[in-house]
């Protein structure tokens, strides 16, 4: 989520991708002082990212949609994706995942131990790091930051959580530090490794929860530059930043500026993008992508369309129903409000059939999406009045369900707006008897009622990881805690065995082969009802870049675009000609897919 400094705007150019056939000025970005390739220290040490391009160069700026402003830049008291986008820029981890491969990458530490219980893990930090001050990072640095975020003080919860699985880290010399987990998990050495260096002789006498814009020293490729409040953010490459001298740095951050400009109407973003003043913008509604964004700059390819294909973990997305409560204790009624729901129609008539349709809590660890195990649920209302007569309910004269009395009935809590897809379902659901009740409310008031466990049905989108813990999301023992992810309330032996068994394994392949097991056990419990995905990405961009063969890298979305993309002078001179003489540029492919 990044963005391109552009330069004065003159003329009627605004009036261009309207038909306008006046001479126009056009807007572009700062070629100044772009060298024809970059130069990197003989001495650099380590392996290549492989993702990277050493044709990349360091050079021009680029500016960026950053969504609403958020109400602090300081991710561990605001945890909002655009912070840690940002708070990534300008901190690193003792270790990081590859980019290809699902093993560990040194960041901030150029090696590490871990002891032969699994419990123990020691850090050698790389010599050469230092803080944008010239400060030397050291083992008190790391330490420090365990203090900060455990400090009962500081507003760090989420943080809190991880880190007190352990004890506090012990400094055994200045470039040394170990931590040892209290009991043994294979996320611990993550949590462990994810830890980064806060600048204790700077920040050692502040007050951690007043630290929310400002960060004068930092360790990493990017500091602040420039802010407005409620307007931009400006990020500056640092040239001395320590970590150009390994070789996985190299034909990364190569953007001298990342601007983000902050506004919140995803509508208004795409005609910002239009003017130029964005150089790329993500969509992620279907309908604007099908209706709106064949533009004149794209039919002439100034600028350009694609899907991105790549193996990014898919998450799932689905009505989650509150087991804790009937109906929804039983399973026959959660399968018939999975047979209820027309998932094909509302992908066709809404979507534009741009997703696929789930039958799987973890898709992406499956052949093509799909839990070739687990049942598909397609709309069947003869299949749910049946489940629902075996479950006890019976008909009325007057079309309405009932069991000892009392009606069927459910009601939706949401705060979103659009409520096309609840209102079919809300249909076909009557249809059959069911009494269903939208109830819209605040933000504030949902998330209440969520973390009360006070309702029936809420559509929720859950993103994934690499690394994926399942605890948190399905153990019994975090059914009945106030604001548990696990929002269904599942509560299930199996479940929690194939959660214990994995919380010991380090193999990634085989904590993969329990989660497809998990997998299989979860659909036949049915604790959401599930509804579809997507397996691309879909971007605009203007044609100025040099960037990977497959557009973002393997695993990751447009947070990819600051770390990997490139201004390409030839490409941006090009780009400002063939719009002042009207002229089309050849179209890159439509479908890009990541290959192995």
């Amino acid at each position: 989520m990044n963005r391109y400094k552009l330069l004065a705007f003159l003329g009627c150019f605004i009036f261009l991708l309207n038909g306008c056939n006046e001479k126009k000025t056009v807007k572009t970005s700062a070629l100044e002082n772009c060298p024809e390739k970059a130069v990197y220290d003989s001495n650099s040490t380590g392996e290549y990212d492989p993702i990277a391009s050493l044709d990349a160069v360091p050079c021009g700026a680029i500016n960026l949609w950053g969504s609403s402003m958020p109400k602090s830049f300081n991710m561990w008291q605001d945890y909002n994706s655009f912070s840690v986008g940002l708070m990534n820029l300008m901190f690193e981890p003792l270790v990081s995942l590859h980019s290809t491969e699902d093993r560990e990458i040194g960041i901030l530490a150029e090696s590490f131990e871990i002891s032969e219980d699994g419990k123990t893990f020691t850090f050698h930090l790389d010599p050469k790091a230092r803080f944008s001050d010239g400060e030397k990072i050291t083992a008190e640095d790391v330490q420090f930051y365990y203090d900060v975020i455990m400090d009962p003080k500081n507003l760090t919860p989420i943080f809190k959580v991880g880190l007190s699985r352990f004890e506090r880290p012990v400094i055994i010399d200045s470039l040394t530090v170990s931590i040892t987990a209290k009991e043994v998990h294979w996320g611990n050495f993550w949590e462990a490794a994810g830890m980064l260096a806060f600048p204790k002789h700077l920040w050692k006498d502040l007050d951690f929860n007043s630290i929310r814009y400002d960060f004068p020293v930092v360790s990493g490729p990017y500091k602040i530059k420039t802010f407005r409040e409620d307007r931009f953010v400006e990020l500056e490459r640092r040239s001395d930043w320590w970590g150009f001298q390994k070789k996985w740095n190299h034909g990364k951050y190569n953007f001298q500026t990342i601007r983000y400009r902050f506004m919140e109407d995803r509508n208004k973003a795409l005609e910002a993008f239009k003017k130029q003043d964005f150089d790329s913008y993500s969509i992620y509604t279907s309908s604007i992508w099908m209706k709106q964004t064949d533009f004149e700059a794209i039919q002439n390819g100034w600028a350009v369309k694609q899907r991105v294909y790549n193996k990014e973990p898919i998450g799932f997305q689905g009505m989650a129903m509150n087991l804790r409560r009937a109906p929804f204790n039983d399973v026959r009624v959660r399968r018939a409000l999975s047979f209820l729901m027309n998932r094909e129609l509302m992908n066709e008539k809404y979507m534009f059939n741009q997703y696929f349709l789930l039958n799987s809590y973890y898709p992406d660890l499956w052949p093509e999406n799909k839990n070739p195990e687990s049942p598909f649920y397609h709309y069947n209302p003869d299949s749910a009045r049946a489940l629902l007569a075996e479950a006890g309910y019976v008909q009325t004269e007057q079309g309405m369900l009932m069991k000892e009395g009392k009606p069927l009935s459910i009601t939706f809590i949401t705060q979103a707006e659009d409520l096309r897809h609840l209102t079919l379902y809300q249909e076909d659901l009557r249809k059959v008897g069911i009494q269903v009740q939208i109830d819209q409310m605040s933000q504030s008031t949902l998330r209440k009622r969520l973390d009360d466990a006070d309702y029936d049905m809420y559509w929720i989108n859950w993103g994934a990881s690499r690394l994926r813990d399942p605890e948190a999301s399905w153990h019994s023992s975090t059914a009945m805690q106030k604001g548990t992810n696990n929002l269904a309330g599942l509560q299930d032996s199996a479940v929690d065995a194939l959660i214990e068994m994995q919380k010991t394994e380090f193999d990634l392949s085989k904590r993969n082969d329990i989660l497809r097991r998990l997998d299989v056990r979860l659909n036949e419990l049915v604790p959401y009802v599930l509804m579809w995905q997507s397996n691309h990405h879909r971007l605009l961009y203007w044609n100025r870049f040099g960037m990977p063969e497959t557009v973002f890298d393997k695993y990751n979305r447009e947070e990819s675009i600051p770390v990997y993309w490139w201004l390409d002078s030839k490409k941006a001179s090009t780009l400002k000609e063939a719009i002042a003489s009207r002229k089309n540029l050849p179209k890159p492919e439509y479908d890009v897919f990541y290959k192995e």
